[in-house]
Formats: structure tokens, sequence, C-alpha cells
């Protein structure tokens, strides 16, 4: 049975901004100063014609997450500035304390902070896709077969060594893996032993032989397959949570105080998302990750080829994945879904597009 452990920066990130969310909150409408504006953006251009004041967005820094540095330049009315933090912890912090107003997280992110009666509210979605399961180069299946792998996994496990697979646990991609494992007759709470191994640790326990496979998430991923750590063999998307991963979320309490802001960023997200997936948004994109993360540029190719840019927000996935999180014991108690649906609030992109709601995801 593979140990279970909460992520150290999550689990930081949840207590303090359920203190910043207890307190009385700081005005949102005055936020920290940007590390800098995106490449490909035009914040230039809208600072200028701003006249409702700053909104301040942040993101960590990966592949996935930086796709938010290009949102200034889709946003109108207001002076969007754009800030990469290095870490979850600095990320929540900032946006309970208002340093910050408009995050982008995971859904896993999302569903602990819902577990825990943190105020948050996801108004959009952003970029799915980039998980990776890997095998090291000495697994002797090919690309996508499963019945070859679940063989290999019977006779290890029959062995006395079942096949160890490096997992950063509690993310996205630890949950997309133990969720698809089943749909292939593989269980992955005794077949398999999985190893609490960090995103950043993936390459050197391929390499140094401690684990025969791994879940990373992009650009790690492509570091580990250009490397030769280990070799692609297949996306964990075949289950009910998809291939969800990122969400854009704010606090309720500035949802309430600052809805035409929140109206903004909705209509610069459904701006965004179409241009990411143009020669030009993606050019703009493999800069800005090369600008922050300093990646070399075929790493940033294998990545964003492996991304979807993605508005909506599915209920039934997200609900998948609340479900998931539970089962595996990462959050104390089930989300009731009329808890859940209430924390995800699709009516600013609904506004903006003049669609449905239920058009981005929303359960009728």
């Amino acid at each position: 049975m593979s140990k279970r452990a909460w992520l150290p920066a999550l689990a930081v990130s949840i207590s303090l901004l359920a203190a910043a969310c207890s307190s009385s909150s700081k005005s949102a409408g005055t936020a920290a100063g940007s590390s800098g504006t995106a490449a490909g953006s035009s914040a230039s251009t809208a600072a200028a014609t701003a006249s409702k004041g700053t909104i301040v967005v942040a993101s960590p820094e990966c592949a996935h997450c930086l796709a938010m540095a290009l949102l200034p330049g889709q946003v109108s009315g207001y002076d969007v500035k754009f800030e990469a933090l290095g870490t979850l912890t600095d990320l929540t912090a900032s946006l309970a304390s208002g340093a910050i107003n408009v995050a982008q997280i995971d859904y896993t992110g999302l569903v602990s902070f819902l577990s825990k009666g943190i105020p948050l509210v996801a108004i959009s979605g952003e970029v799915n896709g980039g998980s990776d399961f890997v095998v090291a180069p000495k697994v002797a299946v090919a690309a996508n077969d499963w019945t070859g792998l679940k063989n290999l996994i019977m006779s290890e496990k029959a062995a006395g060594h079942p096949m160890q697979i490096a997992s950063e646990f509690g993310t996205v991609q630890d949950i997309e893996l133990r969720l698809q494992l089943p749909k292939y007759g593989i269980d992955p709470n005794s077949d398999v032993d999985f190893v609490n191994v960090p995103y950043q640790g993936m390459a050197q326990a391929l390499n140094s032989g401690s684990v025969e496979a791994a879940i990373p998430v992009q650009p790690f991923a492509a570091q580990i397959t250009l490397g030769g750590f280990a070799k692609h063999f297949a996306f964990p998307y075949d289950q009910a949570a998809g291939n969800l991963t990122n969400v854009v979320v704010v606090t309720k309490s500035y949802l309430a105080s600052h809805p035409d802001a929140v109206a903004a960023i909705a209509a610069g997200m459904l701006k965004l998302v179409p241009y990411l997936k143009t020669s030009a948004g993606q050019s703009a994109w493999a800069a800005a990750v090369e600008k922050y993360t300093s990646l070399p540029a075929n790493a940033v190719t294998t990545a964003l080829a492996q991304l979807t840019p993605d508005i909506n927000m599915p209920f039934t996935q997200v609900e998948a994945v609340a479900t998931a999180m539970y089962n595996q014991k990462l959050i104390a108690a089930p989300i009731p879904t009329s808890e859940l649906s209430g924390d995800i609030d699709y009516q600013p992109l609904a506004t903006a597009s003049g669609q449905s709601p239920m058009t981005f995801g929303a359960s009728s």
C-alpha cells in the first residue's frame, strides 16, 4: 500500500490562506507591483487606456500557468499587471491578502482549498493537458500497450517487487493516473507502489533506477523525455476527470466587491484562450515560458505541443477530481455537489460571451 502525504507547499498555503481570509480583507483595488509584463502582450496599451483601476493577475512558473502572462494584453478598461510567483504558498497568501486579485491554480488545489472552507470561487478554465505517463528506457513495453504494461506489473508484483511509480501526491497528474490505471485492470493501491517524488526529482529517480515509471507535468516531462531518462507511454486522460488541469480563481470577497473587474477578466479569458491556439499566441506563450523558466526552446516546444487551451470548467469532471481526492484520503470529507457547484461561477463567462452557463460546463 502506498504511503499518502500532503504536498507541503499546499498544506502551508491552505493555512496562510485560511488565516488571511478570516481577517479583514485589504483593499483589492491596490496591489503589489508587477514582476514584469509578459512577452507578446500589449499591457502598456491597456494601461494607457485604463480608467477603472488596477488588477493584478498571478500564476506559478510552469508551462501551463505562464499562459496567464499574456492576459494583460487581452483585458480592456483596467491596468492589468502579471506576476509569476515561485511557490503556491506565495501565490495563495498573496491572493488572500489582496496583493494579487486573480490567481491561476490547478483543480486539485481548488478542491483542497474548498475542502477547508476557503472562500475561493473558480471563474474560468485556462489550459488543460500536459500530463505524461513515462516509463524508464529499460521497461520493454511500447507506447499505449496497456496489456503489455499490465502483464509486466503483475509479474513484478508476483515476484515481490511491485513497480515503483514516481508521482507528486495530490497533484492533478497523481489523480489522473490513479483514475486511469483501473480502466486497464491495474489497482493503483495494491498492484503498484506510488512513490511521492516532486516533479523536479523525477528525472533523477528514473536515472537512478529507484522508480520504473513517473507521471510528471510539463515542462518537466519534456526535460525527462528529451534527456533520455524515460520514454512516453501514455497520456492519462481516459478517465472521468479527463485532462483537466488549470483554473482561474478569485476570492469570494473580491467577486462581491469588484464584479466589474471580474467581468473584465472573464472577457479577457474569452480572448486569451483562442489566442493561445494561434501561431502568434503560441510564439508569445513560448517566449513567456522561456523568459520566466529559462527552459531551452526545444523543451518549451515539446511542452506546449501537449497543452490544450480550454475556457471550459466541465462540472462533472471537477466533481470526479473531488471524488478521487476523497477516495485517496487527500481531503477529509466528500464535498457535496451543491457545495462544489456553488464554488464554480460560470456567470462571468456566460455574461461576457452572451451564451448559456451550460456552454462552459455548468450542470443543468
